[in-house]
């Protein structure tokens, strides 16, 4: 596809996106993920069912949206590693209890620096199940029309059920200008396809990289742009908390 083309059909994508819009508590469009392929998946848990997603960054931390927890109280949910088939006991699975949680100036009226650590009661042990995503250095930039995946269990299509497996769907970066500077923003050019509820805090790959956290959409699921929280503007301090764990639930 010629290039003014693409950038045309990015743009009127974003035309309708506002801030303020409410946030993802699934995928839709996409395929069914397999076993093994996205072994950093963290499936946050309240009462054993699903409500956002997240992902594995370091042994004893995840990487999530703070939008996960505006009306719930961390010290009551779970994070589980290894998870595949939401219906069933799976053995590789890993769960913990979140022992801490740090934020950075969440702003939740404007969607802003919607991203979350949450610490975990323990360390993952690495397996085939469960693995690391790597993330960008400090104020890497993913170029407009770049190709990217997200995946998760959330809905398929507004108020529909839960996913029983992790789906993934490949989405395209819009330009810069047509979007926040705190976020990167992504659409599904011929087709309907994106994050729905229960996809909050998963993360959007670019390049093998977590470059974004899911935040929220203007739009029904599916219709785009999609809004994720811009990583690489936060990995100075990212890695200022790996290297300091906070004490506590914070």
């Amino acid at each position: 596809m010629p290039p003014l083309r693409l950038l045309a059909l990015l743009a009127g994508l974003l035309a309708s996106s506002r801030a303020g819009s409410t946030p993802f508590v699934g995928i839709v469009g996409g395929r069914k993920a397999r076993p093994l392929e996205f072994p950093f998946l963290a499936s946050l848990q309240s009462q054993g069912r699903h409500f956002c997603g997240g992902a594995l960054i370091h042994t004893g931390f995840v990487l999530t949206a703070a939008s996960c927890f505006r009306n719930l109280n961390p010290g009551v949910a779970t994070v589980v590693l290894g998870a595949y088939d939401l219906r069933r006991r799976e053995r590789p699975r890993q769960t913990f209890a979140i022992r801490s949680i740090s934020e950075n100036r969440y702003d939740p009226q404007e969607n802003l620096n919607d991203l979350l650590l949450l610490q975990l009661e323990g360390e993952a042990n690495l397996t085939s199940n469960v693995a690391l995503l790597p993330l960008p250095p400090q104020n890497a930039v993913v170029a407009a029309g770049t190709s990217c995946q997200v995946a998760g269990w959330g809905n398929r299509r507004n108020g529909g059920p839960l996913s029983r497996f992790p789906r993934v769907v490949n989405v395209t970066v819009t330009p810069e200008d047509q979007c926040r500077p705190n976020n990167l923003c992504t659409g599904v050019l011929t087709r309907r396809g994106g994050i729905c509820q229960g996809d909050g805090g998963t993360p959007l790959v670019c390049n093998g990289l977590a470059h974004g956290v899911a935040s929220f959409s203007p739009n029904p699921c599916g219709k785009g742009p999609d809004f994720f929280t811009r990583v690489a503007l936060f990995r100075e301090w990212i890695d200022s908390v790996l290297n300091s764990p906070a004490q506590g639930l914070a």
